[in-house]
């Protein structure tokens, strides 16, 4: 008989522990970073279930099943896109599911934006506090957590696309965003040293050819300009370098002037050799593939002719005789 009352009570104690746990897992806040979750049409229960766990948002995918089965809660679940964020235990996730879906709205980032510019175009959406915008990009710390690269910002990786956002979102979700589009877009492209450029080099340099080209078909000439003038190590004389060292100093110019050319910053590319220290703006997929694979030419000039396209000259003088020519 005591062995079997010793049972018993181990039984008891053990149901109860069980109870408790379970309902630990129900009720105990879990601290959910922001993420945005896809729940299809006709999804059941279980799958929602797989779906919430894998991404982090509860604590047992089991639980949650149960749950919402004897709360007959299971067939209420409705299918869109869901914001979760913060501190939430098993009834907010179920509530924001049964109640919370998200509205989008779309925003289009253009190619060859500098940060600044790209916050206003999101804060002009009401998306962003433009000034908590920025400060983030420009968090090293915070840049080194998105890229995995010890980069002074996140100038050059707010990859050009049209996003969909609910308003909920924060500034570090949407930059996150942003990052992660710039390494889904470039993953298949091979970053190994083009002509002793590295990863960064490649990128700051495609964001050079970015502003310059109008046209993407001279992309590939344009970057074989300034690959050619650091392989023999001349300056690379960029007027874009010197628009954006301007910018940084809040003079936007749509025009860049002889005296432009002599401001103090090591974006000047006509005081500096080499490639300025970081982007000078976030370039497309075809002026970074312009940089990989340039094409093969002896020029070293080149000037826009008037017409948005330019002229490519090998030596400084038929540079200076077709610019003539083409002033008369």
């Amino acid at each position: 008989m005591k062995l079997v009352r010793k049972v018993i009570i181990a039984l008891v104690i053990l149901t109860i522990l069980l109870v408790l746990y379970i309902t630990s897992l129900v009720i105990l806040p879990k601290k959910v970073n922001e993420i945005l979750i896809d729940i299809s049409k006709g999804e059941s229960a279980q799958a929602i279930a797989e779906k919430l766990y894998e991404k982090n948002v509860i604590h047992s995918k089991r639980v949650f099943y149960l749950y919402v089965k004897f709360t007959n809660l299971d067939k209420t679940l409705s299918f869109g896109k869901y914001h979760f964020s913060g501190k939430l235990s098993l009834p907010d996730v179920v509530k924001i599911i049964k109640f919370g879906k998200v509205v989008l709205r779309k925003v289009t980032i253009p190619e060859g934006l500098t940060v600044k510019k790209t916050a206003k175009v999101l804060s002009q959406y009401g998306f962003v506090d433009q000034n908590k915008f920025i400060v983030l990009c420009n968090d090293s710390l915070f840049a080194m957590k998105l890229t995995g690269f010890s980069v002074p910002s996140l100038e050059g990786f707010l990859y050009p696309e049209t996003y969909h956002f609910p308003y909920e979102v924060s500034e570090q979700y949407i930059i996150k965003t942003l990052v992660q589009e710039f390494f889904s877009q470039t993953q298949s492209f091979d970053f190994v040293p083009n002509r002793d450029l590295d990863f960064y080099e490649t990128l700051v340099l495609a964001s050079i050819v970015e502003r310059e080209a109008r046209y993407r078909d001279e992309q590939p000439t344009i970057a074989s300009v300034y690959l050619n003038r650091i392989k023999y190590n001349y300056k690379l004389q960029a007027d874009p370098t010197v628009a954006y060292a301007l910018e940084l100093e809040g003079k936007i110019r749509k025009k860049i002037y002889y005296r432009d050319l002599k401001i103090d910053s090591p974006f000047n590319t006509y005081k500096n050799y080499g490639l300025p220290p970081t982007p000078i703006c976030s370039p497309a997929i075809s002026a970074i593939q312009a940089v990989l694979e340039p094409t093969e030419t002896d020029f070293f000039f080149f000037f826009a002719n008037g017409s948005g396209r330019h002229e490519f000259n090998q030596t400084y003088q038929q540079h200076i005789n077709q610019q003539n020519t083409i002033n008369k």
